[in-house]
């Protein structure tokens, strides 16, 4: 039985929990969206499209459009000056989110392993591969982990929104190399990741993301250095893996035309990353 809600909203939810108790901060996605106040943008002269719009026009449209380099300096400008009035990062966690399946049937595959009634979610070969070069590269500097929620019912998910990470599951990728699926029966307890049987401890994520941020690391003068280094690593670990290399560079193409604004185009590969692998970057202040 699929669960009756979306992975966005688990996510979202997820998301806002986690801002309100840790402090965190999400450069990929919703920062850059909420910074620069829209959801997609486009160069049209289409007078249909205008027409609807209510700009009806019969050689040029009213709006000539802006160079992407005098958008890139604004926002350059913009995201530094924000960074900066913001304490120190300390902390790179790196969510891939489940939407998990009820298996309320004995026919199911893993029952053997729980006996009862137990969720389940797939992990793909491709997007594990990638995880896994992350967790090698930055080894103990990245928690790369999974996160899926104790729960198939959307009213419940809803009802539990403000305290959705109590009732979440969570593994580390590296703990799923070699498995196809997760189980587990409910949160704070032990996961079995198959097809070959394996126990895979609780992860207390509060622990875990307080422990990473106590750890020593190199200095760094500021937010920006520490925003631009990670995603030059995390653009080269995808640039190595030609499953998604060629659509990444796709996604990549505008952004390369603004590749001397560092930081602004580090936010935009980074949200690309995130629209290839569903993995969501977060940074712990």
């Amino acid at each position: 039985m699929k669960s009756n809600f979306e992975e966005k909203t688990y996510e979202s939810y997820f998301n806002n929990e986690l801002d309100r108790k840790s402090q965190v901060y999400f450069p990929p996605g919703q920062v850059l969206e909420g910074s620069l106040g829209f959801d997609s943008s486009s160069f049209s002269k289409n007078r249909k499209l205008w027409r609807r719009l209510g700009h009806p026009y019969w050689f040029h449209p009213d709006f000539e459009g802006a160079p992407l380099r005098e958008v890139a300096d604004e926002m350059e400008h913009f995201l530094g000056r924000e960074i900066s009035n913001l304490p120190n990062m300390k902390a790179n966690i790196l969510f891939q989110y489940k939407r998990p399946e009820f298996i309320t049937s004995k026919k199911g595959k893993e029952w053997k392993h729980w006996n009862k009634p137990y969720f389940r979610y797939d992990i793909y070969k491709e997007q594990q591969i990638i995880l896994n070069q992350i967790h090698d590269k930055f080894n103990s500097k990245v928690l790369v982990v999974y996160a899926s929620p104790c729960t198939k019912d959307v009213n419940e998910l809803i009802h539990l929104r403000k305290d959705i990470i109590k009732h979440s599951n969570f593994a580390k990728a590296v703990d799923l190399n070699g498995h196809h699926k997760n189980t587990y029966v409910k949160s704070g307890t032990y996961s079995i990741a198959c097809s070959d049987p394996s126990r895979v401890e609780s992860l207390n994520i509060t622990e875990a993301i307080e422990t990473l941020g106590s750890l020593n690391y190199e200095e760094r003068t500021d937010n920006s250095e520490f925003i631009i280094n990670f995603g030059r690593n995390i653009e080269s670990i995808i640039n190595k893996y030609q499953y998604l290399s060629e659509s990444f560079a796709d996604l990549n193409e505008e952004a390369h035309k603004v590749k001397d604004y560092k930081l602004f185009y580090n936010f935009l590969m980074m949200s690309n990353f995130r629209k290839v692998t569903g993995t969501q970057w977060i940074a712990k202040l």
